[in-house]
């Protein structure tokens, strides 16, 4: 086995006429699209991206012709590598794709060269392995949408894939997802308007019962491996308390959510996702965005280095080591008047701890540098190491010593959260029970931040775990906050925590409701079937009992049997004659009966599955397989003769089996969803938390704006020429329809 890092084993080449080849077909495909686009009179727009693609390509293929002319060094082909082991394959996952849907969110849109190096590497390794030889290993094969399920497919199934009309995007796109172009609430919160997103997964059972043809899902659940436990059950919240300061800095970003409602800037200048982002800085700590804000006492770098502090000198005796896990105010080369990683070491240093014993992840660059500080942590010489999701999670092998874990930020998506919390509870570590702690400053973003990776991550954790029961699964994606959020947050109500639990609740309350109602359909039509089921079996039963009664022995020496009017008592002769038989009655289109054998008819008729049928034909009808050779043949007439007895016994316990599923299933009609109650009372708590945050009427927008705007969507109607519009969160908000709902329309359409 050869191991090498990723970045190492993209440095490996492939010949240049594996990527012409490549390239070229890629080029074949776009034309093909441009060529059915403009036939159909397709949008211009997508037609000229379309184009646009095909000239980025068209150089790279210049490129790769000059490059043939120059000496080439050993390839990856040359190597003779036979089998592939991917490590951490989510790494991979921003594969370009070609689809002529555009303007649609909750897509992939990023496309890496390292992802485009793996795809061709795996392909040539399937291809000298007859599609096989190539295995990926992720604890997080869906780190933020279930359209990233496509690229998993495309390394390992490409060629199930192709058998089944869904290698292009956009095919696979229309069996198992839906754009769903709903009324959504816009990114200022001024209103709602019609956005289009990849967002609803359907077919969800043979979606999944194709993935899992190359994918080994398991779970922690399924596995229960020898992880250590949370100490508590669960990650410990510190809460930090809301500052004036702190409330200061979220009113003045409500203000300028507020500007962004009344479009007096434009994106370019400020959005909801910069507000978001700003609002997670303050959250973390003031001094982020402002060097020169008080270090208030109970912020969350003290309380953190109150409890890291506490923890290693509780432990000091068995040398246990810590993980600091911040994404923001990272230390870098640039020297920045304030770092969160320095003030946490700093105040560290001045409790007690030992400088030494505190390493930040970015200071170790090379693979050697880390394996050294692995070592140390490892050995406890390091006992509290500090890094972001991206340096210290996957690959981060230091559970030994591990007891507590601490989240100084909430990260972006669900899987950096399971990349985190994978490096402590994980198979190797000595301590049995370990902590968790989430640090969240009240009235901040923090706690929204939190909520949301938690309804992302259940989402996700639904697919995975292969429930073939669900046959539509809806996507949420939210990374900015809306107006009404910030408003809610920065009202410092603790109703706010509690609305969002109560929303998650309901959310997955209803989706068991679903998953109810379509089980009671399907035990409804199981029961019919069962119900028709048991009169036809019961039914081949009573043949197969009168065909065992005139059935004739024809083993050994006193085979015979009649074909054309002949008596034939040799097999291979007989064997040849039905071979024959067969070849004649290939090009019919009627049955023919040929003869007798056994006490049955034998009869020829055209097939299905292969050209010809031979069947017996008694009461009942048994078939028989036209083999290669005469002796096949006459193998197969004589076991259908003969095996009378293990096909009742196999008919008589398919018939026990239908009864009782039958059985089984008629208790199970009827029962109500167990958990209606509660979903009705939290319905009526929801909206009794809306009524007492307000929230609908901060998302009112004028009707000045109202009657702008329509004179704008009419405008740009006109513009098109009869192209249809699909407004999308890129356009500028003087570009995008925004409709106005009814108050009480507006709450259900939000959820």
């Amino acid at each position: 086995a050869i191991i090498v890092t990723h970045f190492g084993f993209e440095k490996i080449p492939m010949s240049e006429k594996a990527k012409h080849d490549f390239f070229q077909t890629q080029l074949d495909e776009l034309d093909k699209a441009i060529r059915e686009r403009m036939e159909g009179k397709g949008d211009r727009r997508i037609v000229k991206r379309l184009e646009s693609a095909k000239k980025k390509l068209e150089t790279r293929l210049k490129l790769l012709s000059a490059e043939e002319k120059k000496d080439n060094t050993l390839t990856f082909e040359e190597l003779g590598i036979d089998r592939l082991f991917v490590d951490e394959a989510h790494y991979f996952k921003n594969l370009f794709y070609i689809s002529k849907m555009t303007r649609i969110a909750g897509m992939p849109q990023t496309a890496s060269e390292r992802a485009f190096d793996m795809f061709l590497k795996v392909q040539y390794i399937q291809k000298i392995n007859n599609g096989g030889g190539v295995i990926f290993a992720t604890g997080t094969p869906i780190a933020n949408s279930v359209a990233e399920m496509f690229t998993m497919q495309r390394y390992l199934q490409m060629g199930m894939l192709r058998k089944q009309g869904l290698h292009h995007f956009d095919s696979w796109a229309a069996t198992f997802g839906e754009p769903v172009t709903a009324m959504e609430l816009s990114p200022d919160g001024a209103g709602y308007r019609l956005n289009t997103r990849f967002a609803r997964f359907i077919n969800v059972p043979e979606l999944m019962q194709l993935f899992c043809q190359t994918a080994d899902i398991q779970t922690a659940a399924m596995l229960k491996l020898p992880v250590p436990e949370i100490h508590t059950g669960k990650p410990v919240v510190i809460r930090a308390p809301s500052t004036p300061e702190l409330k200061k800095v979220v009113d003045g970003l409500v203000e300028r959510a507020e500007a962004i409602r009344k479009r007096e800037v434009t994106p370019e200048e400020d959005n909801m996702l910069k507000i978001t982002t700003e609002g997670r800085k303050a959250a973390l700590d003031l001094r982020v965005l402002n060097p020169r804000a008080k270090d208030h006492p109970d912020s969350k770098i003290n309380l953190a280095a109150d409890k890291i502090h506490q923890i290693w000198r509780d432990t000091e005796k068995d040398q246990s080591t810590q993980l600091v896990f911040c994404d923001l105010s990272t230390p870098s080369q640039l020297k920045r008047q304030f770092c969160a990683y320095d003030d946490l070491k700093e105040k560290l240093i001045r409790r007690g701890v030992a400088a030494e014993q505190i390493a930040f992840m970015q200071d170790y660059d090379s693979d050697v540098q880390k394996m050294i500080l692995f070592k140390e942590v490892k050995s406890g010489k390091i006992r509290i190491l500090m890094g972001s999701t991206q340096k210290m999670g996957a690959g981060t092998n230091v559970q030994e010593r591990l007891i507590a874990l601490h989240h100084l930020d909430a990260p972006w998506r669900p899987a950096d959260v399971e990349q985190r919390e994978g490096r402590i509870l994980r198979q190797g570590n000595l301590n049995k029970s370990i902590q968790i702690y989430r640090y969240v400053a009240e009235g901040s973003f923090d706690a929204y931040m939190w909520q949301t990776l938690e309804t992302k991550a259940k989402f996700i954790q639904q697919v995975m775990t292969g429930d073939t029961h669900v046959r539509h699964i809806e996507d949420i994606d939210s990374r900015a906050l809306t107006y009404a959020e910030v408003k809610a947050i920065a009202s410092g109500n603790p109703l706010v925590m509690e609305k969002a639990t109560v929303d998650a609740e309901i959310t997955r309350l209803t989706r068991l409701r679903s998953q109810h109602a379509e089980a009671q359909f399907r035990i409804r039509s199981n029961l019919r079937h069962a119900k028709e089921a048991i009169p036809v079996i019961s039914h081949r039963i009573e043949n197969i009992k009168l065909d065992m009664a005139q059935r004739k022995d024809t083993r050994g020496d006193v085979f015979e049997i009649e074909l054309d009017k002949q008596i034939i008592k040799d097999r291979g002769i007989a064997g040849e004659l039905l071979n024959r038989i067969a070849k004649r009655v290939a090009g019919s289109t009627n049955s023919h009966i040929v003869g007798s054998f056994a006490g049955f008819e034998v009869m020829a008729r055209p097939g299905v599955l292969q050209p010809t049928e031979i069947i017996l034909k008694g009461h009942y009808h048994y078939s028989v397989n036209v083999g290669e050779t005469a002796a096949g043949t006459i193998r197969s007439l004589e076991y259908a003769a003969q095996n009378l007895e293990e096909r009742l016994a196999r008919e008589q316990r398919e018939l026990a089996d239908t009864e009782k599923k039958g059985h089984e299933l008629e208790v199970k009609i009827g029962e109500p969803f167990e958990h209606e109650t509660k979903l009705q009372s939290l319905v009526k708590r929801e909206k009794e938390l809306e009524d007492a945050l307000d929230i609908t009427k901060n998302q009112a927008a004028s009707s000045l704006a109202a009657e702008e705007t329509e004179i704008e969507v009419e405008q740009e109607m006109q513009e098109a020429e009869g192209e249809s519009i699909q407004p999308d969160v890129r356009l500028s908000p003087a570009k995008t329809p925004s409709i106005k709902a009814p108050a009480k329309m507006r709450v259900a359409m939000a959820r």
